[in-house]
This record gives structure tokens, sequence and C-alpha cells, in this order.
């Protein structure tokens, strides 16, 4: 992720703040990965470091931080690789999308609450990882640090019976029961091949305090799960604040978004993706191929709007993906005053 970050020409001034306990040398540009084949072998991932012992204290001082790096913001990998349903998916406990060699299953501990959907889905989880790799914690911290991230995606936040913290609230307490079933195809250097499963709960714990419009308070707080938040340190994608607050009115808008800017970071040559395999990946709840055809071109020419160097082809057969300049812009250095 850094390496991502350092590539794009982020200055090591604004980085260094937000991966503490880094030796200089990560700082330094070095050259990313060669080509990929056309369709990628996912590589064994290595063990997770073990959970390191935090307390479980909501609220005081320190729930008074930043949003999230300025002009950046985090979006967990699997989340870009299958998301979450786009519209509310009724009585369902659970809900599976596959892309490729991944499949993810959501699932919830709580049938009563539903699962996580739509654009507030989305966003708070766009919250909970870039704070988990801005403080290196897998405490988060909710009620006011929340709304100012929404503020700062021009998200009105409104009270009241039909106000939308009590819909973020709602949302909020799906993301909570929430669980994570991630599995990958793998393939080691010998051929042989394997299934790589990771199971996780979206949080161990919260501690949620309710302000008079039945929102979410001041001092509410939740404890990503050890697998989640480890997860998040190795597997989250750098996505520009600015072009989330300007698609941030449709889900699928987002979904696009983040996948094309992930999948194009990575690609070495062109490659060709069809529309079923996009269906498989995007097509919640379309009857029909063509019917999701349509919708995902119309948030393919908003997503180009904010990514205009993204390069691609539209076929009859569905897209051919060309290797872009990466999205987020580089940027001078600060001066020291």
């Amino acid at each position: 992720m850094l390496a991502q970050l350092v590539a794009d020409g982020i200055p090591t001034a604004e980085l260094a703040p937000h991966f503490p306990g880094f030796p200089a040398s990560a700082f330094e540009k070095a050259p990313l990965p060669g080509p990929r084949a056309l369709t990628p072998r996912l590589p064994t991932l290595p063990p997770l470091p073990k959970a390191t012992a935090l307390p479980f204290v909501a609220n005081t001082a320190t729930a008074a931080s930043a949003p999230s790096i300025e002009g950046i913001s985090f979006h967990y990998v699997p989340l870009i690789q299958c998301s979450f349903p786009h519209a509310d998916p009724g009585e369902l406990t659970s809900f599976t999308r596959k892309n490729g060699w991944l499949e993810l299953t959501l699932g919830t501990t709580r049938p009563d609450s539903g699962l996580p959907y739509g654009v507030p889905a989305r966003l708070l989880t766009i919250y909970c990882a870039s704070e988990a790799v801005r403080t290196r914690s897998p405490e988060i911290y909710l009620g006011r640090s929340v709304h100012e991230f929404l503020r700062l995606l021009d998200v009105p936040v409104t009270r009241g019976e039909r106000g939308n913290l009590r819909v973020y609230a709602n949302q909020l307490l799906r993301l909570i029961h929430c669980t994570l079933s991630i599995d990958e195809n793998i393939r080691d250097a010998s051929g042989r091949s394997g299934l790589h499963i990771r199971q996780a709960l979206f949080a161990d714990e919260a501690k949620l305090w309710w302000d008079e419009d039945h929102g979410v308070g001041q001092g509410s707080s939740l404890q990503l799960s050890s697998v989640l938040f480890h997860s998040i340190l190795e597997r989250s994608a750098p996505l520009s604040t600015r072009a989330i607050k300007q698609l941030r009115k449709s889900p699928m808008d987002l979904d696009v978004y983040a996948w094309l800017v992930h999948r194009l970071f990575h690609l070495g040559k062109p490659s060709a993706v069809t529309w079923l395999q996009l269906s498989d990946q995007f097509g919640h709840a379309y009857a029909e191929l063509r019917q999701f055809r349509r919708f995902f071109l119309d948030s393919l020419e908003r997503v180009r709007v904010v990514y205009p160097d993204a390069k691609l082809s539209v076929t009859e057969t569905g897209l051919l993906l060309l290797p872009s300049k990466p999205h987020l812009e580089k940027r001078a250095p600060s001066k020291s005053r």
C-alpha cells in the first residue's frame, strides 16, 4: 500500500505521519511488480501477524481524530472485487458475489437486522478502512468523526425520523453484525492448486450511544475483528476522496470507480473482461444481461469523468482494459514554514 502511494508521487512528509515506525527506506520509490498475466493467479497470502491487544475504551479526546488522510481514502480490496448489495436484500441472510478466482459471501449474525447495502454501507466501510490505515489501530471512533467524514463528502447530515443519520445508524448496525467469508483459489510455483479461506466478523465489539434523533452519538466506537483489521492493513487500496465525493450518490458508481482504479493500477498488459464476468461482479438484481450492461455503461461514463486517464475500450463482448496512468495525482512537496 505504501509502495503504491510512493509510486504515485505522494511526498514523504505527507505519508510519514500516517505510517509511523516505517524505516526511511520504505518511503523511497522502488520499481513496482512487473506485468501480470491476463488472468492473474492469486498468490498464497502470508500468515496474519499476531493481533495487538488493545483496550476497548470508547470516548475521550482521541475520538476527535481527522476523518481520513487528506485527499486519500482507503477501501478494503475484497469489497472492491466483490461488493455489498446495491439495494435492500430484504430477508436474505447471505449474499455471494464472484470475481474470477475470488468469491465473497456476506452473512449476518442477526437475521432481524439484515445485510448492509447501498451507498451508506460503502461509505462507512471506506471510513473504517481509512481510519484503520491512518491510526494502525482496530478501534474505530464513531459519532462526530463519522459526521465529519460525511460532511467532507458533502453528504447532507440530517436528523429526525427521515434523516440520514438514522439511516447511517441502521447501516452501521448491519455492518457490526456482518460476517465475511472470502474464498480464493490459489496456485503455487509447482502448479499445485488449492483454496485459501479467510473468515471474519466485521467487528468483535461495539459500544454505541444514541443521540436524541437515534443517530450514533459522540463516544461511540467499534473494534474491528482481528482478522479483518490485519487484512485491511494488508489489502487496502488508496482512492481519491474527491472522486468518492463526486460519485457518492450511486453504489454502482462507487463500485466501478474503486474496481477500475485498483485493476488498472496493477495492469501490465491489455486485459479483456466479458459482460458476463462484469455481471457476476457488479450485476446485483438485474434480470437480463443487456439491462445490466446499460446501467454499467451509464456508471462507467460518470467514473471516467473523475478518472479521465483510465484507458479502456467498450466492445461487443465486454471491456478491454489497457495499462493506465495511476489515478492519484502527484503532488508537489509541502513548503516548510
